[in-house]
C-alpha cells in the first residue's frame, strides 16, 4: 500500500512538473509578445537590438511570474513568504554567490584561453560591440536576467512541488532532489527555441544547456538552503555578468 502511495505521489509530481513547464513557457511567450510593441515604440534607444527587447521581456516575465505565484499561493494556501520573498540567510547566500562567481570567472577565462591556443574562434557578441550596446546588455544581465527568471523557475515551480511532496510524506532529501530536477529541466528547456508552426527546434546549444544544468542546480541549492529567492537572483545576475565580462576581456585581447 505504501509503495502504491509513493508511486501515485511521484506521478502527481511529474504531472505538476509538466503543468509548470507549460505555464512557464506560456508566460515567457506572452511576455515576448507584449514586449514587441513596447520595443518598437522605444527602438530609438537601442537601434541594434542589443538589450532593450530582452529587458522589456524580462520585466513582463517577472510581473507575470509574481501574478502566477499570487494565484497559486491563494489556491494552495501557501504563505507568500514561502515562495522565497524574504531575506533569510542572505549573508550565507552572498558568500556562496561570490565564491561560485569567482570560480566561474576563472573557468570561463581558462576555457577561452584553451580555445585560443587550440586555434578555435571565440564566441562574439550578437550585436555591434560599442559602449552603448555593451553597457545596456551588461546592465540587463546584472540587473534583470535573474530578477525576471528566478521567481518563475525557482519560486513558482519549486515551492508548490516541495509543498506537495511534504504533504505526500516524501523525505526532505528526496523531495528536494525531485523539485531540483524538475525545476532545472524546465530551466534548460526554456533556453531551447521552438517553432510551433510545424513543430521543430530552431535553437539548441549543447554548451549552454550544460551551463543551464550546472547553474540551475546551484540556484536550486541556494533556494533550498536559504528558503529565499534572493540568493538565486543574485547568483543568476552576477554569473551572467561574469560570462559577459569574461567574454569581453577575451575578445579585447584575442579577438
Amino acid at each position: 500500500m505504501l509503495k502504491q502511495h509513493s508511486t501515485r505521489s511521484y506521478l502527481i509530481l511529474v504531472l505538476l512538473g509538466i503543468g509548470f513547464l507549460v505555464l512557464t513557457r506560456f508566460i515567457s511567450e506572452i511576455s515576448f509578445l507584449l514586449a514587441r510593441p513596447a520595443y518598437q515604440a522605444l527602438k530609438f534607444l537601442d537601434p541594434d537590438g542589443s538589450f532593450l527587447y530582452i529587458s522589456i521581456h524580462h520585466i513582463f516575465q517577472g510581473l507575470f511570474a509574481l501574478l502566477a505565484i499570487w494565484i497559486v499561493s491563494i489556491r494552495w494556501r501557501i504563505p507568500f513568504a514561502d515562495f522565497g520573498f524574504n531575506t533569510h540567510q542572505w549573508r550565507y547566500a552572498l558568500g556562496w554567490v561570490i565564491r561560485f562567481s569567482l570560480f566561474w570567472f576563472v573557468l570561463q577565462i581558462s576555457l577561452g584561453l584553451w580555445l585560443v591556443l587550440t586555434g578555435n574562434n571565440l564566441t562574439s557578441f550578437q550585436f555591434p560591440l560599442n559602449a552603448q550596446n555593451f553597457g545596456g546588455y551588461f546592465a540587463f544581465q546584472i540587473l534583470l536576467s535573474g530578477t525576471g527568471e528566478e521567481p518563475l523557475f525557482r519560486s513558482l515551480v519549486m515551492t508548490p512541488l516541495l509543498f506537495y511532496g511534504n504533504g505526500a510524506g516524501l523525505s526532505e532529501k528526496r523531495n528536494a532532489i525531485i523539485a531540483t530536477a524538475i525545476a532545472t529541466l524546465i530551466f534548460m528547456i526554456a533556453h531551447i527555441n521552438f517553432a510551433f508552426n510545424a513543430l521543430r527546434i530552431t535553437y539548441f546549444n549543447p554548451l549552454q544547456q550544460l551551463t543551464c544544468l550546472l547553474f540551475g542546480v546551484f540556484y536550486a541549492f541556494l533556494f533550498l538552503r536559504t528558503k529565499s529567492i534572493l540568493g538565486p537572483i543574485l547568483a543568476h545576475n552576477l554569473l551572467n555578468a561574469v560570462i559577459v565580462t569574461s567574454g569581453l576581456i577575451l575578445l579585447l585581447i584575442f579577438g
